[in-house]
């Protein structure tokens, strides 16, 4: 805890007066900063000293960790999955921190994916119930259980407007059963959001 500490009294000084100004973590989009009892103990948790020496990990989604490089520079926040970490599999979110805290904690869209679409189902065999409770949980979608069979009889069916294809892309990293029945709003139809893996 006295390394992390020494780190936080190094970090940006835009990022040490929003974490003094906060007092539980904040959620936007699915994206999780943590305030500093959450910060204390992720770090020591995932052991962040140990593979990215001289960073903090100030937020998460998923499987994925947000870090801040402690210098004092105040430099960009980097992002990388929790799997692998280290130096070479760091990406750039956002300049800095205070740029990223004013977008409201935003996450780059990939150039290439539509940054917003209207996501159907389709294709699920009328007996997978249990695939679409997973689907269900992935897009965060209030279905009501009794009315799950239903759906599967009216496919394809609008199970989320407005949806970001980019976030759902990365939540199919993980759930390759589910990857050929989400599907996105197209002038030319409907196309499998995993398809998308391929433009970025």
């Amino acid at each position: 805890m006295e390394m992390i500490e020494q780190l936080l009294s190094r970090s940006d000084a835009a990022y040490r007066r929003w974490l003094a100004s906060i007092t539980d973590d904040v959620v936007a989009d699915g994206v999780l900063v943590f305030c500093r009892d959450s910060l204390l103990e992720r770090n020591a948790t995932y052991r962040i000293g140990e593979w990215l020496t001289g960073c903090l990990m100030i937020g998460q989604e998923g499987d994925r960790g947000f870090f801040l490089r402690c210098d004092g520079g105040g430099g960009p926040v980097l992002w990388a999955d929790l799997g692998g970490l280290g130096e070479d599999d760091l990406d750039v979110v956002a300049p800095s921190f205070d740029v990223w805290s004013h977008s409201r904690f935003a996450l780059p869209p990939d150039p290439e994916l539509p940054l917003t679409a209207d996501v159907y189902v389709d294709g699920l065999p009328v007996d997978a119930v249990a695939l679409l409770v997973r689907i269900r949980k992935l897009l965060g979608a209030d279905w009501r259980f009794g009315d799950l069979r239903g759906l599967l009889a009216a496919q394809p069916f609008l199970a989320a407007r407005s949806a970001h294809p980019y976030a759902l892309l990365r939540h199919l990293e993980h759930a390759a059963e589910l990857r050929p029945y989400v599907h996105y709003a197209t002038d030319d139809g409907l196309a499998e959001i995993w398809s998308l893996a391929d433009q970025r």
